[in-house]
């Protein structure tokens, strides 16, 4: 049989640990902040979230997973990108490769003819 694991919370630590799907509505990663056009700000670590792992992924304590939660009322607007870094990001944008692909360099091209072997063998 195997062992359970068991996140117990402790609202007294500094910060909050909670376990999966225990932490308060009002906090937010940064990803889902993000996704609401906000940013953390000043504001530092409100919650931690906890949950045991067996597979590997990062972040990671002691076999445990871990999210870090930001209190959305103290969270502050995104910062508008200026059109001057809008144009230099522009150049590096169209370079880089596609999100999610395998390699970021391009593949070789093959050449029209093989290279020439050493005539003085």
């Amino acid at each position: 049989m195997a062992r359970r694991r068991i996140v117990f919370t402790d609202p007294d630590a500094s910060p909050p640990v909670y376990p999966w799907g225990g932490a308060p509505g009002h906090l937010a990663t940064r990803a889902q902040l993000a996704g609401r056009g906000l940013r953390p700000g000043r504001q530092g670590v409100q919650v931690l979230l906890l949950w045991p792992s067996r597979r590997g992924g990062r972040p990671r304590i002691d076999g445990y997973r871990y999210a870090e939660l930001y209190d959305t009322g103290r969270a502050r607007p995104r910062i508008a990108m200026s059109e001057r870094r809008a144009a230099a990001a522009a150049p590096t944008a169209a370079t880089s490769p596609p999100p999610g692909s395998a390699c970021a360099t391009p593949a070789p091209t093959p050449s029209a003819s093989p290279p020439e072997r050493n005539p003085t063998r």
